[in-house]
């Protein structure tokens, strides 16, 4: 049991520093691609040079979202203010074992996964050895959970330390929002 708490609080450290460090990087992006736009256009300032464009399209691809009128850049705190608006807190149960009977692929193997009710998120799993991806799960929404993945790639017998890798994505867009990382045990028999 005692075990139990301080994985979890692990995990939950874990997480604590996970999330401040998507931010800091949503939040540069979005300052990059403001700092973009204010200079684009003028001379040096990004735009693309007379000599680098490309001969037009003989149609006009009429997909675009464009909006009205003219770009009004948004301050450092609106920018902020947006971010803490969508600010997500996971809860990720994660068993510590995966095993598999077999190594050859499409060998299905055990690892239960679940995604609370509670959050907010969809999440999908892959297993990472070596960095390569040898297993991933179906995505899993608030209020399920798994007890099985399949190997996606033939893998050894033996015992490896791998990563557990979630993406966590949007219920609504289905955009991906962030992702954690755990060190895990696979076992292939």
């Amino acid at each position: 049991m005692n075990h139990e708490n301080n994985d979890e609080k692990e995990k939950n450290k874990k997480r604590k520093r996970v999330l401040p460090i998507i931010l800091l990087i949503l939040l540069l992006a979005i300052i990059g691609i403001t700092f973009s736009f204010c200079h684009a256009g003028t001379p040096n300032g990004g735009g693309p040079s007379p000599s680098s464009q490309s001969a037009p399209s003989s149609s006009l691809d009429d997909n675009g979202n464009a909006l009205p009128g003219g770009y009004v850049p948004k301050s450092r705190q609106e920018i902020l203010s947006e971010l803490r608006k969508k600010e997500v807190v996971v809860t990720d149960k994660v068993s510590e074992q995966i095993a598999f009977s077999s190594g050859v692929k499409g060998t299905v193997g055990t690892w239960a996964v679940e995604n609370p009710a509670s959050n907010k998120v969809i999440e999908q799993c892959a297993v990472i050895l070596n960095g390569q991806t040898v297993a991933e799960s179906v995505p899993i929404y608030p209020g399920q959970h798994i007890e099985q993945i399949t190997l996606s790639q033939k893998v050894a017998s033996g015992t490896y330390d791998v990563i557990a890798n979630i993406k966590y994505y949007s219920t609504d867009t289905k955009s991906l929002l962030g992702q954690a990382d755990y060190r895990l045990k696979l076992t292939v028999s």
